[in-house]
């Protein structure tokens, strides 16, 4: 073989390789970002139809809390399709503080005076996990929409104290 031919197989076998990939970029998301948007939607969708049941004294601030969840609604579901996570409910079936069950609005329909302890347990639940996210989640936007609910649930529990 031909010196010529020699080193430039020499020399194409020292070539540098080929870059690999730039790395997929992070997701500004952690699981506590992820599990607070997971559980905040199911959280304010199952509560607004018990908000339809609520008694002629509490009925102006129940429609403001219908207002209000439903915005929120629409943010939560934005920063869950920004984080890449399906539309599906799963909590569904699942039983804890401040989730509206199927049993329990059953109960509020029946009887609506059950509606201010729920709601009161709703409004303080929210605000613990708000404040959850805002201590360990790690992207910027939730934290500060979870900042945001936790004012309004704390403005929120004092109206309802009140009334």
């Amino acid at each position: 073989m031909p010196w010529g031919v020699s080193a430039v197989l020499l020399l194409a076998g020292c070539a540098a390789a080929p870059a690999p990939p730039p790395p997929a970029e992070a997701s500004p998301f952690n699981a506590t970002d992820t599990a607070w948007v997971q559980l905040m939607i199911p959280m304010n969708e199952q509560l607004l139809p018990a908000l339809d049941a609520a008694p002629a004294s509490l009925a102006q601030f129940a429609a403001d809390l219908k207002a209000s969840h439903s915005e929120e609604l629409i943010h939560l579901r934005r920063l869950r399709d920004r984080a890449g996570l399906p539309d599906t409910n799963v909590h569904a079936g699942h039983r804890m503080p401040g989730l509206i069950s199927e049993a329990d609005l059953l109960v509020i329909r029946t009887d609506p005076s059950a509606l201010p302890k729920k709601l009161h347990e709703h409004l303080e639940q929210t605000a613990k996990l708000a404040r959850s996210e805002q201590d360990n989640g790690t992207d910027a936007a939730t934290k500060e929409f979870a900042a945001s609910v936790e004012s309004s649930r704390r403005e929120q529990l004092g109206r309802l104290g009140q009334g």
